[in-house]
């Protein structure tokens, strides 16, 4: 009987210890985005500083340097990288949308907004290239969903599919096949593919 505990005894632990690894994994990748999200809107600002004269500075700066202070907190505060992307696209889109309207100076087609949505573009695009983000991406996801047990075991990747298989069985084991979105980091589906 106390093979079966110690059995029992040493998956709890190696189940918290995937936790906790997992956990740092996401804590990482949320303070890169977060900073990286807080740069881009910091220099979106200065971007339009660049162009303006005279009254223009001083409006533009009264105005936007406290709109880019509450989209910082509000980046620092985030929990998901979602949250983070979309604060700084709405910042994005509010500023550029006010540098258009003013027709600020010196932006001929737009071409610095351009490059600066390139930048965004690329940070969104490979939002999970590895298998350990993948996997923990479906940790999360059913850990969401109320599961005790949720152990990624592997994780492949199609194109632009992570196939990534997690046990999520409380007492026997429970295979869940789960396709993860390389490019957004959204679960697509799952469904379970072995009992045992």
């Amino acid at each position: 009987m106390s093979n079966g505990t110690d059995e029992i005894k040493d998956l709890r632990q190696r189940l918290e210890n995937t936790e906790r690894a997992i956990g740092a994994l996401h804590a990482r990748d949320l303070a890169i985005v977060k900073a990286m999200a807080a740069e881009l809107c910091e220099m979106h600002y200065k971007t339009f500083t660049l162009f303006l004269k005279g009254d223009e500075i001083a409006r533009y700066t009264e105005l936007w340097s406290k709109r880019l202070a509450d989209t910082k907190r509000t980046i620092q505060g985030s929990e998901i990288i979602e949250d983070v992307i979309k604060t700084h696209d709405k910042f994005v889109k509010d500023i550029t949308d006010y540098a258009k309207g003013e027709s600020i100076r010196g932006i001929t087609e737009h071409a610095k907004v351009e490059s600066i949505k390139d930048v965004t573009e690329h940070v969104k695009r490979e939002r999970v290239d590895n298998a350990d983000q993948a996997m923990g991406i479906a940790h999360s996801y059913f850990k969401k969903k109320g599961k005790t047990v949720a152990l990624p075991m592997k994780a492949v990747r199609q194109d632009d599919i992570w196939l990534v298989d997690i046990d999520v069985g409380t007492v026997r084991l429970e295979i869940a096949a789960v396709k993860v979105d390389a490019k957004t980091g959204e679960v697509l589906s799952y469904e379970i593919i072995q009992k045992k």
